[in-house]
């Protein structure tokens, strides 16, 4: 009886493992090498980062190339490219140019 109630446990906790995995979203820092603004989302191409950043509900921040921001968001994949839908965006550095 213990045998299976361990079992089960261990079960439930290896599925609750892999749910907070898919759930959390990591952090990342990078600069904007280009950013495109269309009338419902932003588009960012990033230096130091493969994927897109695509923004839905247009932040408050003004961001241009080379500014430094800090972000978090979910992988995804459209049409073959990969992208990154951002949940948070913060700048950490404005460029001066």
């Amino acid at each position: 009886m213990i045998k299976k109630i361990l079992f089960i446990l261990s079960i439930i906790g290896i599925l609750f493992l892999i749910f907070l995995a898919q759930t959390t979203k990591q952090t990342q820092t990078d600069t904007i090498k280009l950013i495109q603004y269309s009338n419902n989302k932003i588009t960012i191409q990033l230096e130091n980062n493969s994927a897109e950043l695509i923004i839905f509900d247009s932040p408050s921040l003004v961001l241009k190339k080379g500014d430094i921001i800090k972000f978090q968001g979910k992988q995804d994949t459209y049409k073959g490219k990969e992208q990154i839908i951002v949940d948070r965006i913060f700048l950490l550095h404005h460029n001066n140019f």
